[in-house]
């Protein structure tokens, strides 16, 4: 009796190991086993593949639209020129921008042409959804606001 209860057992296990490596499941009375295999992630975006980034700025109120153009940087950072408007003036500023590409995001800016002026830093964390929420504020000043950031493409 215990030969055939060994046996049972070997080949309960033989047929859980078998259907975990390939995939699938197998249902026993009390015990259930099977695998799940994750989608392969999206080609991820490597650091010097980027040369743009675009999101929204809030102040005062008012929603308007930012995007900077990047230059990758030895360090893992980037040169960017962000460009942005207010009450349909626009807004040119010269800065860095930092992000790891998965959690966060920062940079700082300063006025370089059109209404700009004055210099800012910004900071956030990307959501589940590859948007960064941002809060940024002015260097030296009072002006401040929130901004989202996507994610990089």
């Amino acid at each position: 009796m215990k030969m055939i209860k060994t046996l049972t057992n070997r080949a309960i296990v033989v047929r859980c190991f078998s259907a975990l490596l390939l995939g699938g499941a197998w249902l026993l009375p009390g015990l259930a086993v099977s695998t799940v295999f994750a989608a392969p992630d999206k080609a991820a975006v490597k650091p010097g593949e980027i040369s743009s980034i675009k999101g929204t700025c809030t102040f005062k109120g008012r929603e308007s639209a930012w995007s900077a153009k990047l230059t990758a940087k030895a360090d893992g950072s980037y040169d960017a020129v962000y460009i942005s408007s207010w009450s349909g003036a626009p807004l040119n500023y010269v800065g860095t921008l930092k992000t790891d590409l998965k959690t966060e995001i920062s940079g700082t800016g300063k006025a370089s042409g059109g209404r700009a002026n004055g210099s800012f830093e910004f900071s956030g964390k990307y959501g589940t959804n590859g948007i960064a929420q941002c809060i940024y504020k002015e260097i030296g000043g009072r002006r401040s606001g929130t901004m989202t950031a996507e994610m990089p493409k």
